[in-house]
């Protein structure tokens, strides 16, 4: 028993030992100095120990006490507070048992040992004290707390998560984290990015799209630790914040900073802002693109960097002020824009504030303004211009009303003009100096106000009396808001005398032509009869003197019988070919329109026996559809009858004129052609080309051939009288078109040379378009060429 002792004592134990028939209570002396007590101080008596137990505690120890007795428990078990010899009190561990029994099996003594257990009940009052703070401090925290385990179950959570989340606090416990979470795909991914750096130590935060039980989207701030970085089974700790209100109101902030960024970049001028050190810390794109710069690399620049220093240095001059008196400020200067020129700006400043007044710098817009003043010095140069010609010209210039004809100015050679002093034209009236009647003055002055005329005829009246004809052109300017009729006035009296003085001399020379042509007429008529007479009495003398038996006609003189006979047939038909000639635009029918084919097809059926005497190959090739992109078809304007003439002429030449042994061929072509006629516009023709394998001309008489009376040959290798081409020319340029000979293509059509052979006649026609078809065609003179 003793080393037993000692060694309880030693581990910090008591030992008892009870009597409980007797009453006596015996304790180790480790027990009575663990008390406080020397040893042999604590009486042996249960009473003692009674007293000394704690009043709170005693009917626990005692209930624990007789549940052993009674056979209820197979120990006595009790912890309890002791009052130590000091006063203060000690825990204590009791714990015995029964250990003998009298004759009757009734308990007679127990032994017991006792444990000083004051640290650990010390310990465990301040971890429920703890508890006790932690469950106030979570209960009462703004934010959500949640500890959630390694698989993401939640273990626990304050009322926060509850109020946050609208949850009741039984629902959450034992859930899924997934219950707060927006999706599927957000939970995942916070699983796969916070967990590994919480295990590893780290902190996970971020602002994540949750969802309450309402079904109500909102936006939480989560920070996120591991218990125990390393050991996932100690869970984890997450702090929940809504941060929905202030979410909302950045995005709000961030739409209105958004459109009032794409409200200032729309802006189509330049806007900027400084701070109060006259930095530039802002700018919209239409500063940008002035300026050539972007708004990162104007960031703190001042307008030292932009403009000329003396520029500049007023700039900040203004700005200064500005600040000083924050009143709104405009004003022109110049500013080097992105190309390096100066350019005249003009600036509007005002100060924006900070919360209390205080500036915080100043928003300026930039309006480049130097094309009003290039205006401007236009304006006055255009103002210096117009008074020099108006003042310094040599031509008569009026500035007239039109309103009630007053002459509001006048130049001196418009004084010069009528011999008027400038001070009594100015107070004059137009009516003053026109001859013509006032109701019509005022008509003519009317359409002119109206721009309805420009161009007029009058006649003035000169201080002198005397009266000038002239010509007015008119036009509208505008003088201080009001409309004025510049009036350009020429003195046309002179060619009005020589106009009718022209009028006059073609009216006798028209008379001459009609007495001309009737004498043509006549003359035709009488030296063609004299010629039937020739003809005539030759045939007959050739019958009688040459038919009768025993005639005394011999070769010579049947000779010089054909020779008249031939020279009379061919004085006649001179005399043809020169009235036609002299008809070809003066008789002429009104023009009309008229498809090519048309003229061109009855040509060929008059010279369809001369074809076929020679046995000549005719084609004629028309364009295709697809070639007529100007006009819907091969149409002129023009006389058809001219037009047959001109291609029987053409084409009647081509099987004449062909090499003896040779079949004659004859290409004919028509196409469009905006190059045949050298006019300004090119206008539109029609190209005919008339190709054969005859003769030929020689380059050198290719112009020569459509003079009158030319001729080429001996009238015995082919007869003519060398007027047929004369005739066609003219009909060609009564059309308004134009006629030459053009040097052969290289086509199959060759001599036994192997080189090209014959000629290529080429004429070119205006077209005549849908449009003036349809509108109608009536034109006598020159035809129109459409431009």
């Amino acid at each position: 028993m003793p080393r037993l002792q000692l060694a309880t004592d030693a581990a910090g134990n008591g030992l008892w030992e009870r009597d409980i028939a007797g009453g006596a209570l015996w304790h180790s002396p480790g027990l009575q100095t663990m008390l406080g007590f020397t040893p042999g101080e604590v009486p042996a008596t249960v009473d003692f120990w009674r007293s000394r137990i704690h009043p709170e505690d005693r009917p626990a120890v005692e209930a624990a006490l007789a549940a052993h007795l009674s056979g209820g428990h197979p120990r006595y078990e009790c912890e309890y507070r002791v009052r130590t010899a000091s006063g203060g009190w000690l825990w204590i561990r009791d714990r015995g048992r029964v250990v003998a029994w009298d004759a009757e099996r009734r308990p007679a003594r127990m032994m017991g040992r006792q444990l000083d257990v004051t640290a650990r009940k010390r310990m465990e009052e301040e971890l429920a004290e703890s508890r006790l703070q932690l469950d106030a401090i979570l209960d009462n925290a703004p934010v959500g707390v949640l500890l959630v385990d390694r698989d993401r179950v939640i273990r626990r959570v304050n009322k926060s998560v509850a109020a946050t989340f609208q949850h009741r606090l039984e629902d959450i416990v034992g859930s899924s984290a997934r219950l707060i979470y927006g999706d599927d795909r957000v939970f995942e991914e916070i699983g796969e990015r916070a967990y590994p750096r919480m295990q590893a130590g780290g902190q996970f935060d971020e602002e994540v799209a949750m969802r309450r039980a309402d079904g109500a989207d909102i936006r939480c701030r989560l920070i996120g630790r591991s218990v125990k970085p390393g050991d996932p089974e100690r869970g984890y700790v997450w702090v929940v914040q809504d941060v929905t209100v202030r979410w909302r109101a950045e995005q709000a902030l961030n739409d209105r900073a958004g459109f009032q960024r794409v409200l200032l970049d729309t802006v189509p001028v330049p806007i900027f802002v400084q701070d109060v050190m006259g930095h530039y810390v802002d700018a919209n794109s239409a500063f940008e693109r002035w300026m050539g710069i972007d708004r990162q690399a104007l960031f703190g620049r001042t307008v030292f960097d932009l403009a000329p220093p003396d520029i500049a240095g007023a700039d900040e001059a203004v700005d200064k002020a500005l600040l000083a008196d924050q009143k709104p400020q405009s004003y022109e200067t110049q500013l080097r824009c992105a190309d390096g020129t100066l350019r005249d700006v003009v600036f509007s400043k005002a100060v924006y504030c900070r919360t209390g007044g205080k500036p915080a710098g100043i928003v300026g817009a930039v309006m480049d303004i130097s094309e009003r003043k290039r205006a401007e010095q236009a304006l006055r140069e255009r103002q210096q211009l117009f008074e020099q010609i108006f003042v310094s010209s040599c031509a008569v210039k009026l500035l007239i009303d039109p309103v009630d004809g007053r002459i509001v100015d006048a130049n001196p050679a418009a004084a010069s003009f009528y011999g008027y002093p400038l001070d009594r034209l100015r107070s004059m009236r137009i009516e003053d100096i026109n001859a013509a009647p006032t109701t019509m003055v005022r008509q003519e002055l009317h359409q002119a106000g109206r721009a309805e005329r420009r161009l007029f005829q009058f006649r003035h009246r000169l201080a002198s009396g005397e009266i000038r004809d002239v010509e007015v052109y008119i036009s509208n300017i505008v003088v201080h808001g009001r409309t004025m009729l510049m009036s350009l006035i020429h003195d046309i009296t002179e060619r009005c005398r020589a106009a009718e003085a022209l009028g006059r001399k073609t009216r006798e020379l028209e008379r001459s032509n009609a007495e001309l042509e009737a004498f043509a007429y006549v003359a035709s008529h009488d030296l063609r009869q004299p010629l039937r007479v020739i003809t005539s009495y030759l045939t007959l003398l050739e019958r009688n003197l040459g038919g009768s038996p025993g005639g005394s006609l011999d070769e010579e003189a049947r000779e010089c019988i054909d020779f008249a006979r031939d020279g009379a047939q061919r004085m006649d038909r001179l005399i043809v070919d020169l009235l036609d000639y002299s008809r070809v635009g003066r008789k002429a029918k009104p023009f009309r329109p008229v498809p090519l084919d048309e003229p061109l097809q009855l040509a060929l059926l008059n010279l369809e026996v001369a074809v076929q005497d020679a046995g000549a190959a005719v084609s004629v090739e028309w364009p295709d559809e697809g070639m007529l992109p100007m006009v819907a078809g091969p149409t002129v304007a023009g006389d058809d009858g001219e037009l047959m003439r001109l291609f029987q002429n053409l084409i009647g030449n081509a099987v004449k004129y062909r090499q003896p042994g040779r079949p004659p061929v004859v290409r004919i072509s028509v196409a469009p052609d905006r190059q045949g006629l050298d006019q300004p516009g090119k206008a539109a023709v029609w190209r005919i080309d008339i190709r054969d394998n005859g003769i030929g001309i020689a380059a050198g008489d290719r112009e020569r051939v459509f003079g009158i009376f030319q001729r080429l040959h001996r009238r015995d290798e082919y007869e003519g009288t060398g007027v047929g081409l004369a005739v066609c020319k003219k009909i060609v340029e009564h059309h308004g078109g134009r006629l030459w000979v053009d040097d052969p293509p290289d086509d199959d059509l060759r001599g036994e040379d192997g080189r090209p052979c014959g000629s290529l006649f080429r004429l070119v026609l205006p077209a005549l378009d849908d449009a003036t078809r349809q509108a109608g065609f009536a034109h006598t003179g020159e035809a129109r060429i459409r431009s």
